[in-house]
């Protein structure tokens, strides 16, 4: 490949902007990858949707008899059930990715990969490894604790990871933080438990709606919600969290051992948690689990602390590399300070919305600010070559365009609340008024901020 085309595929990756006439908003949006990449999860994941239904749906013949296979009803009743646990996740691993956010369509291939993708290939993998394992259940592989515990850790953690391998390499001027690779693996994780939710919560209605000794069965369906909707909901996140960690140590860091072995060191803990996980899941008889449930959250209250103090690690190396642009006078002395806060972002943001004609600029300023200080970064750990210096550049003419009609600083600014009854009462008066409407003159040039006037008159 040529290093032109190269360039321009490194340029459209990174999202940074270009020194040409923006295009109508339906050809940028055809001409985007991001675009044709979510098209195709859709394709591939409406395949394998189309597919588990079926298979899930149809009637097993096994020794001895048929098993039904799980109605429509119970179906949209484990969706019912299944929804509110992927929506409080994906909120919390959307809240994450903080400074550099993500594109919603990259957040929503992650999803989509999770929930589609990653359940089609494992619910195929973990079935094939369970029939070479010869693991009776009436003809259902899934039953055992062999593919369980040796088999589906590592099949489901590689189908969760691969979007963020993929991503990671595709587009790294974009994954440069640990939040945003955490953000991406957890809405994977997601959406392969809320897929999988659905199964298990309409096989467990099934099976307690045609078998008299599981009693009632909206009782037993509760008390599995409870199990995995709750109680254990962290897993599927918690485990695809280490290999997301691996592949961006890898991806930040110049040495190839380094980033050949750190993806797959977190590949391995994520699958070895796993493995500990489903073996005590399926030896440790009812009820007698609690002391192992009370180790698993310790662990997790530990990574989302780590996770949290990386968070606040993060402003402090946004501020060290905007401090490096102050010194080299491409910024203001102010913005290393307000940039790298998320309280002061948010305040920036909360002022700009009061004023709805800023806050366009104050968006692209801010994103852009954070686009450098990561640019920056990668220049002094020597992961970028000359298109970095090239997107600086152009990111700085972006921010100095829109930084006179951007909100970039908290002294002076405030909230405007509106003032409904007064706006009111000026629009009839409007209404009511008499006469030619008033004439403005147009706006005096300042040479000194905006330099010589067009057309050379003042």
């Amino acid at each position: 490949m040529s290093s032109a085309r190269l360039e321009r595929r490194a340029r459209v990756l990174s999202g940074v902007p270009r020194n040409q006439p923006p295009r109508p908003w339906y050809l940028r949006v055809l001409r985007s990858p991001w675009t044709w990449a979510l098209v195709g999860i859709l394709l591939v994941g409406f395949v394998g949707l189309f597919d588990m239904y079926w298979m899930l749906h149809a009637d097993r013949k096994v020794e001895g008899g048929t098993v039904p296979g799980i109605t429509n009803q119970a179906m949209r009743i484990g969706a019912k059930y299944a929804w509110p646990t992927a929506v409080v996740w994906s909120l919390l691993f959307l809240w994450f990715d903080r400074f550099r956010k993500h594109r919603v369509v990259t957040w929503l291939i992650a999803f989509l990969w999770g929930a589609c993708f990653s359940t089609w290939m494992s619910i195929y993998v973990n079935s094939w490894a369970g029939e070479l394992l010869s693991v009776q259940g009436n003809g259902d592989p899934s039953t055992g604790a062999r593919p369980a515990v040796f088999v589906a850790p590592f099949v489901e953690e590689f189908s969760k990871a691969t979007i963020v391998f993929a991503l990671a390499v595709l587009a790294r001027y974009r994954i440069v933080s640990i939040m945003q690779s955490v953000s991406l693996a957890g809405l994977s994780a997601v959406g392969f438990a809320f897929t999988e939710n659905i199964i298990y919560y309409a096989r467990g209605y099934e099976y307690a709606s045609r078998t008299i000794e599981a009693g009632d069965a909206e009782q037993a369906l509760l008390s599995l919600v409870r199990l995995r909707g709750v109680y254990t909901s962290f897993g599927h996140p918690f485990f695809t969290t280490m290999t997301a960690i691996g592949i961006l140590v890898g991806v930040r860091h110049r040495s190839k051992l380094v980033r050949i072995l750190a993806p797959v060191t977190g590949f391995l803990a994520a699958a070895l948690g796993h493995m500990v996980f489903n073996g005590v899941a399926s030896s440790v008889p009812e009820g007698g689990g609690m002391k192992y449930w009370l180790m698993a959250v310790a662990v997790v209250v530990v990574l989302a602390g780590v996770l949290v103090a990386w968070m606040i690690r993060e402003g402090g190396r946004i501020r060290a590399r905007l401090n490096d642009l102050v010194r080299f006078g491409w910024l203001l002395p102010c913005d290393p300070v307000i940039y790298s806060s998320l309280w002061r972002r948010l305040r920036l943001l909360v002022i700009a919305v009061s004023q709805p004609s800023r806050l366009p600029a104050t968006m692209r300023v801010m994103r852009h600010l954070t686009e450098l200080a990561y640019l920056r970064d990668s220049m002094v750990l020597g992961l970028i070559d000359r298109v970095g210096y090239e997107h600086a550049r152009e990111l700085l003419e972006v921010i100095r365009r829109d930084r006179p009609v951007a909100v970039t600083t908290l002294a002076g600014e405030k909230v405007r609340l509106p003032h409904p009854v007064a706006w009111l009462r000026s629009r009839r008066q409007l209404a009511t008024a008499a006469g030619p409407a008033p004439q403005w003159a147009p706006p005096s040039w300042d040479s000194n901020q905006w330099g010589p006037p067009p057309g050379g008159r003042a």
